[in-house]
């Protein structure tokens, strides 16, 4: 099927499937920097020069922020479509900001028990951080369904 005289596969793709690409993008590198957060966490829980792995689970946890006040920026003014995407992702934002701040009280200001809250919003993290995922998947298939479908 085309339109004029290219082909609908050919079209380039919408904008908003830009900015889930973008945003699975992001996503992905929010997750990964929790996975890591969690070898470098066993780094220094296991006294394995721990100031090293400590140091290291810092930078991380505040280029984690970064991502994902990126990736839920990007999701409101681009995916307004897409509204429990970038609802959920300003959530993912507060879970990560509301950690690096719990990780801050851990370490600066020895609220050791934070520890019992800290690691279950790493876990919620990573599973809102999974479905945001999906989600994403989902909406762009669907958004591509459409393009291909109306050639636009």
């Amino acid at each position: 099927m085309t339109t004029g005289t290219r082909p609908v596969t050919d079209a380039p793709p919408p904008a908003r499937t830009r900015a889930l690409r973008a945003f699975s993008v992001l996503n992905g590198l929010v997750l990964l920097g929790v996975v890591l957060q969690g070898l470098w966490a066993g780094g220094f829980i296991g006294h394995l020069a721990g100031t090293f792995w400590l140091q290291l689970h810092r930078i991380t946890a505040y280029t984690v922020v970064i991502l994902a006040l990126a990736a839920a920026i990007l999701t409101v003014v681009t995916l307004r479509r897409h509204r429990a995407i970038a609802a959920w992702s300003a959530g993912l934002f507060a879970l990560v900001a509301i950690q690096a701040e719990l990780g801050h009280e851990i370490s600066h200001d020895g609220e050791r028990s934070l520890i019992a809250v800290h690691v279950p919003v790493a876990l919620l993290i990573m599973g809102l951080g999974v479905y945001l995922s999906i989600a994403a998947a989902r909406a762009w298939r669907f958004d591509v369904g459409i393009t291909n479908r109306t050639g636009r």
